[in-house]
Parts: structure tokens; C-alpha cells; sequence
């Protein structure tokens, strides 16, 4: 009854106050949570083109540490991306990582390299954070990602050993300093990652560094290759 009850107030809270987008405030269809179809499909993306390949490669691949990398949508260039990433984060719309795994895995599909991983994983977070946080949003895209390519998905691949200060409050020096070795292999059997071809999922790539000392963890464990794709990546 009183589900029942809960279900009534809140569709008539929503006749009163339809919900909106949250980057362009226009009426959200009913399919639509969070961020309308158009935002999404308007968001500034991460174009295969000369520069922005070469800016990626010598950002991110110049130490060999990661195969490959790619990302959907371009953070620091568009508000609407970083206000959508920040919801996921902090604001508890669960709904949005369904929609990133859904970009993220239409670009995979068309990549030789990234379509023939064995296994996904997300970025993990210590547990007192994801205690904090209600969950882990990389988790939440990487699952996504997982059912619809119908690839294996781990999210105890990786794991937190020292929780680590937020990122945001260092330089790129200090990013690689904070994280390093702050992972570990979870409960997992050796076969699992030795001569497996492993693609990280991340919510945002800023400076690399997470991601890289995430890849060195897999290496060092015996994984033949390492891709990395997030939701949005800072170039």
C-alpha cells in the first residue's frame, strides 16, 4: 500500500512539475532521464581526426603503458558533458551511466583493435568511497558496456589497496604520485587476466594517471593488452 501510495504522489508531483533536462531544461520525454535525447546526441564528441589522434596518442600512449585508448565526448569543452559526467558522480543519477555505456560501446564496435577484448572492467573505487557514494559509477557504464557487447564483464578485477585524496586537488605530477600503487588484483584466478586482452572503463580521463597505474597492475599480472575508453576525456 504504501509503494502504491508512492508511486500515485510521485506521478502526480510529476504532472505539477514535469521533470526536465538537465542541460537545456526542455521537457523530458518519458523514455528520457536526466539529459535529453538531443543533448546527448549534440554533445561535443571526441572526432577521429588527425589532431585529436595525436593529441590522445602523446597524452596518453607515449610510455606504452595502455595499447589503446579512446573516449565518446570532449570534457573540458563542452558544459553540458561535464554537467552530465558531475550528475552521474555526485549526484546520484544512476541512469546516466546507461546512456554513456551506450555511446562507449557504438564506438567500440567500430574499432578492430578495442572489439576483440576479453574481458571489461571498471576503474574501481576504495570501498569507503563507494560506501559514500551509493556506487561506483565506472562500474555502472562498464556493466552497460558488457551486456550490450556481450562481453564478459569483472568488476572485481581490480581493487582499491589505499584509498587515495581526490585527484582534482593535484597537478599532473601529483595525479601520478597520488595513485601509485593504490591497486591490486581482486579475488580473481590467475587465468582471468594472464594473456588477456583487458579494456578499462572510466567515467573521465583527465591526466592519464589512474588509468595508466590501473593498466601497470593488469601488465605486471601477466595481461597481453590493456585498452582504456571512458564516457569523456580531458585533451
Amino acid at each position: 500500500m504504501i509503494s502504491y501510495i508512492g508511486k500515485i504522489s510521485g506521478a502526480i508531483v510529476d504532472f505539477i512539475y514535469p521533470p526536465v533536462c538537465s542541460t537545456c531544461e526542455r521537457k523530458l520525454g518519458r523514455a528520457e532521464a536526466y539529459v535529453c535525447s538531443n543533448c546527448w546526441e549534440d554533445f561535443e564528441r571526441v572526432a577521429p581526426t588527425e589532431t585529436i589522434t595525436q593529441l590522445i596518442e602523446a597524452k596518453f600512449l607515449s610510455d606504452e603503458t595502455i595499447d589503446k585508448i579512446d573516449s565518446v565526448f570532449l570534457f573540458e569543452q563542452d558544459n553540458r558533458v561535464r554537467e552530465a559526467v558531475h550528475l552521474l558522480k555526485y549526484g546520484g543519477a544512476e541512469a546516466i551511466a546507461e546512456r554513456f555505456g551506450f555511446y562507449i560501446s557504438k564506438k567500440i564496435v567500430n574499432d578492430d583493435m578495442l572489439s576483440l577484448c576479453d574481458v571489461v572492467s571498471p576503474v574501481p573505487l576504495h570501498p569507503a568511497r563507494r560506501r559514500e557514494r551509493g556506487y561506483n559509477q565506472s562500474e555502472l557504464i562498464a556493466r552497460s558496456v558488457g551486456r550490450i557487447l556481450r562481453v564478459a564483464h569483472e568488476p572485481g578485477l581490480l581493487v582499491r589497496v589505499r584509498q587515495t585524496q581526490t585527484q582534482t586537488s593535484f597537478d599532473a605530477e601529483g595525479r601520478k604520485k597520488n595513485v601509485k600503487g593504490a591497486f591490486g588484483l581482486g579475488k580473481v584466478s590467475a587465468n582471468e587476466v594472464n594473456g588477456k586482452k583487458i579494456l578499462l572503463i572510466d567515467d573521465v580521463i583527465t591526466t592519464g594517471a589512474t588509468i595508466k597505474e590501473c593498466a601497470r597492475t593488469l601488465k605486471s599480472n601477466g595481461a597481453s593488452e590493456v585498452y582504456a575508453v571512458s564516457a569523456a576525456i580531458a585533451i
